[in-house]
């Protein structure tokens, strides 16, 4: 009976254990494209609902402005609906955000701290996120992949 019970608990702690460790993952829903210029970059979007609220915008052109040294941000007129929508994340180098009290899009070109407020939207490959780095005041395009 004890190697029984061992079991079950075994088999429940591998299931909680596999359960935590997927919770906060980003669950990617939606493949777009980012144009600056004449070259266009993939972008995968997460599946809440704020990525599914810009999402739903597109096409959108913005123009983005450094923030620091740690983000390029550009406004959302109007705002996002967040939805249910994590509101904080710990933005890495890549990641494009949702600012709530500014409504404005964050792509972080470092690392950065734990922040309340910041919605997590999706990730941007190296390369997308060197471009817009460097896009400098050129009007960059979201937009539904292969249009």
């Amino acid at each position: 009976m004890h190697s029984t019970l061992a079991a079950a608990l075994a088999g429940a702690a591998s299931a909680v254990f596999f359960l935590f460790s997927t919770i906060g993952e980003p669950v990617m829903a939606q493949s777009i494209e980012m144009r600056i210029g004449e070259k266009t970059f993939p972008i995968e979007l997460n599946g809440n609902d704020a990525a599914r609220s810009f999402a739903s915008r597109l096409p959108v052109k913005l123009q983005f402005e450094d923030f620091g040294r740690t983000e390029r941000i550009a406004y959302l007129n109007p705002k996002l609906e967040v939805g249910d929508a994590p509101t904080h994340t710990n933005p890495v180098t890549g990641d494009i955000t949702y600012y709530i009290p500014w409504g404005n899009i964050a792509v972080f070109v470092r690392d950065f701290r734990p922040s309340e407020s910041l919605v997590p939207l999706g990730r941007l490959t190296e390369e997308a996120r060197r471009a817009i780095a460097e896009s400098g005041d050129k009007v960059v395009e979201f937009r539904r992949a292969g249009n």
